[in-house]
């Protein structure tokens, strides 16, 4: 018998979400966040990251794209991998990771932009509209040039991470009026973004 710490995947979720929960409730984040942000804090397991995140429209209208399912461009593999397969399997959606693929070394190369940059081209010529950035601020950047000359947009999850234009991207989306969720400042992850999806996906699916 096992007395020494808790082993049941649900137990453990259940429990450190209801933790979650009755800390939050004296931050004061908007109802219509709670979804998302409890996810993100929960992956984290840093409440630091609560008042950081905002939205441009309310969740369910952002939610409603990636349940539609369809492709959404995933800036790296990581965030790819971090979308769960049950819930990507139930709104038929497919994450895409352009990064690694040659068509996207040849476009940098011959541009001289980022590879992250140069797998948002790729990726909006060949129809995506939906997109997570846990990694690359470049990447975003770059979605919000696109957008600005007419790219389609449907949602954005931006969580890109580091010290050289992460926070300055992030500030840009919110600004834009595009349709989006972003973590503000320079913190982030690939960890993160796909906690954030996820959340979209279950408030969307009507799972808790």
């Amino acid at each position: 018998m096992n007395d020494v710490y808790v082993d049941h995947p649900e137990t453990i979720e259940r429990t450190s979400l209801g933790l979650i929960d009755s800390v939050l409730s004296s931050y004061g984040i908007d109802t219509d966040l709670l979804p998302l942000v409890r996810r993100v804090v929960h992956a984290s397991a840093d409440f630091s990251l609560a008042n950081l995140i905002a939205a441009t429209r309310p969740l369910t209208e952002l939610a409603r794209p990636f349940a539609e399912g369809g492709p959404v461009f995933c800036d790296v593999s990581m965030v790819a991998s971090g979308i769960s397969p049950g819930l990507r399997r139930e709104a038929n959606l497919e994450p895409v990771a352009l990064i690694h693929d040659g068509k996207v070394a040849r476009l940098a190369a011959a541009s001289g932009q980022t590879r992250a940059m140069a797998a948002v081209d790729l990726a909006i010529d060949e129809g995506i509209s939906l997109f997570a950035f846990g990694n690359a601020p470049t990447a975003l950047s770059r979605l919000l040039e696109r957008a600005a000359d007419g790219a389609p947009v449907r949602a954005i999850v931006a969580m890109p991470v580091g010290f050289v234009g992460a926070a300055a991207s992030k500030e840009r989306l919110l600004a834009s009026g595009l349709p989006a969720v972003a973590l503000r400042g320079p913190r982030g992850g690939s960890n993160l973004c796909a906690a954030a999806v996820n959340a979209l996906l279950r408030l969307a699916l009507g799972k808790p």
